[in-house]
């Protein structure tokens, strides 16, 4: 006959246990740091240069915004004496902290209120983060010709102004 048998005390029930000590080593952990030393040092840079591109081409992509703008006075006014840049395109990013600030240039120094007839060009001056940027400041004449102000030696128009 079966009969179904059942123990008096039931069994232990125990975790499994991993003989020996637990954790990371000091060792371990300093060479972990570093490996993550080493490969931010690297990165860091990277990013750094990679944020300043961008900042660039927002620059750009207002200086080129703000010429529309005064093209399209000319092409109502016939002149672009008394043209001013509008508030909104003063600054680039327009909101937010200003990594550049766009002006009107004229003979070389920034003017409020455009005084040539037939001519204007734009200048985009470094300011906040950018400020010790390697390119300088990005000018766009009428002509559509691009030129870099205050840059360092080694910067190239090619590489810091898209499209030069």
């Amino acid at each position: 006959m079966n009969e179904l048998r059942v123990p008096a005390r039931p069994a232990r029930i125990t975790r499994y246990r991993r003989p020996g000590p637990r954790g990371f080593t000091l060792i371990e952990l300093m060479v972990t740091c570093a490996i993550v030393a080493v490969l931010a040092s690297i990165a860091y840079p990277s990013y750094a240069e990679y944020v300043r591109q961008g900042r660039r081409a927002d620059a750009q992509r207002a200086l080129e915004e703000a010429s529309q703008f005064l093209r399209r006075r000319y092409s109502s006014m016939d002149t672009h004496v008394g043209a001013t840049l509008p508030p909104a395109m003063a600054q680039s990013p327009r909101e937010g902290a200003a990594a550049y600030t766009l002006t009107l240039v004229e003979n070389g120094q920034a003017v409020g209120v455009a005084t040539q007839a037939h001519s204007y060009t734009l200048r985009a001056v470094r300011a906040g983060a950018m400020a010790a940027d390697r390119c300088g400041d990005l000018e766009l004449a009428h002509t559509g010709a691009r030129a870099l102000r205050n840059a360092a030696a080694n910067a190239v128009l090619a590489d810091c102004f898209r499209g030069g």
